[in-house]
């Protein structure tokens, strides 16, 4: 660019009107005029929330020098959704105002100063470090929580301001903010805004979309109702997140789950005591070399009286399992597959919810099991899985420790009468009630 493009005058700006109020539609103006320092805003879909967002993040940028965020829980989210939409920052943004861009660090640089920077919470240490005056969680629900507990410090320290825009996903971290926004907090305020009240998409619209959605799927996207377990896997959690972890005690045996990891996943070890189907200690780590993983893993199985070790051996997972086997260990390789990794968490997600197993109260955990969400596939099939940019590797322990655990009580099944069986056993009431006595014997064998 040249220098006459690099500068801007002060009659250039006042020429433009920013945010344009005539364009906005009035429960996005009530949102961007309201004071309070941190937002909550839960719309329905297609309700210009991203929209309203970048027009805040503008309005702030240009009223005071500084950098400000648009995070999303992924990069490729922050990429595709705004800065390649042609209807969204470069939309909004009047070119005027730009001074110039990086696409490759997803930049842009304002002709004031100040800098928008659209971000992936995919790794939330990387948030770490810089000092945003304000920030924007686009999709909430979906953004790790701990992105807001990193970042919540900074703009603290110098005051800045944050939103928090999405729908709903089960009662999670955006259930929890909103319900704040809702107590008449001096910082925090938050907005509802249903599909059926908006009139943003037309009642005809929306009843063809009820008539293929499942009605909780059409409450949650079009209603906004935060539904309590609905895309979750995992129902009732919390409810067993009571486990007290403790040392190996004699006479008992214990099994552990292992999930591999070396660089971006983590390595997980939960064990569990086969005498009370209840979790007694977990470690997580990772960046740390395989002979040291798989000594850390042997010293955890010796500790727990010599406990068996479900461990994925799946891929690289493979040549562990048989190098702790020639340690000594006792392992159980488990390969994973489409199908066993669905046996593993259904048997899981039933035990949860039959409060068959006790699991120790951790928030990492806890956090997991909330986000480990399925898909429904073109063919009807079912996979399973953390959404993009989250780690499934606590749950995969879980899962493969608690696949070795039988239930602590004796099932009773009462097996199906076939139509002859009904048929002898009303035969037999009729005869007893004439007081033949044990003349049914007779009969019974013919």
């Amino acid at each position: 660019m040249d220098n006459q493009s690099n500068s801007i005058s002060k009659s250039t700006f006042q020429e433009v009107i920013f945010p344009p109020w005539e364009q906005l539609l009035p429960h996005q103006e009530q949102v961007i005029r309201d004071p309070h320092r941190f937002k909550v805003l839960v719309w329905h879909r297609r309700a210009r929330k991203t929209t309203t967002a970048l027009i805040e993040l503008i309005k702030q940028a240009l009223f005071k020098v500084g950098v400000y965020w648009h995070i999303f829980p992924t990069y490729a989210e922050a990429k595709d959704a705004v800065w390649r939409d042609p209807q969204m920052l470069f939309r909004v943004l009047p070119a005027q105002l730009i001074a110039r861009t990086n696409e490759q660090e997803l930049v842009v640089y304002l002709k004031n100063g100040s800098i928008l920077q659209l971000k992936g919470a995919d790794d939330p240490d990387a948030l770490r470090g810089p000092g945003p005056l304000g920030i924007v969680f686009d999709e909430f629900a979906k953004v790790k929580y701990e992105a807001w507990e990193i970042t919540e410090k900074v703009l603290r320290a110098n005051a800045g301001w944050a939103w928090f825009v999405g729908t709903p996903k089960g009662k999670n971290h955006l259930f929890r903010l909103y319900q704040l926004g809702q107590q008449n907090h001096p910082e925090w305020k938050s907005w509802l805004l249903k599909a059926s009240e908006s009139g943003i998409i037309s009642q005809d619209q929306l009843e063809e979309s009820r008539k293929t959605s499942s009605p909780a799927h059409f409450n949650q996207e079009w209603e906004c109702e935060f539904l309590e377990g609905e895309g979750a896997v995992f129902r009732g959690v919390r409810e067993i997140a009571d486990a007290v972890a403790h040392k190996p005690l004699d006479g008992h045996l214990y099994v552990a789950g292992c999930d591999l990891g070396k660089v971006h996943d983590y390595t997980v070890i939960t064990v569990y005591d086969r005498s009370t189907n209840a979790q007694v200690y977990q470690d997580r780590f990772n960046t740390i070399e395989w002979p040291f993983q798989k000594k850390r893993i042997k010293a955890v199985a010796d500790h727990y009286n010599h406990a068996l070790i479900a461990i994925d051996a799946t891929g690289l997972g493979d040549p562990i399992a048989d190098d702790l086997i020639r340690a000594n260990v006792a392992v159980e390789p488990v390969k994973f597959t489409e199908q066993s990794k669905k046996d593993l968490i259904e048997k899981l997600s039933i035990w949860i919810e039959q409060k068959r197993i006790k699991i120790l109260n951790i928030k990492e955990t806890l956090d997991e099991f909330d986000n480990f969400n399925y898909e429904i596939g073109e063919t009807g099939r079912i996979r399973y899985g953390a959404p993009q940019g989250f780690n499934d590797d606590i749950v995969i322990a879980h899962a493969l420790a608690v696949w070795s655990l039988n239930p602590l009580w004796k099932e009773v099944y009462e097996k199906q009468k076939n139509k002859i069986q009904k048929w002898k056993e009303k035969s037999r009431e009729r005869f007893e009630e004439r007081e033949y006595g044990d003349g049914w014997k007779e009969w019974e064998n013919i």
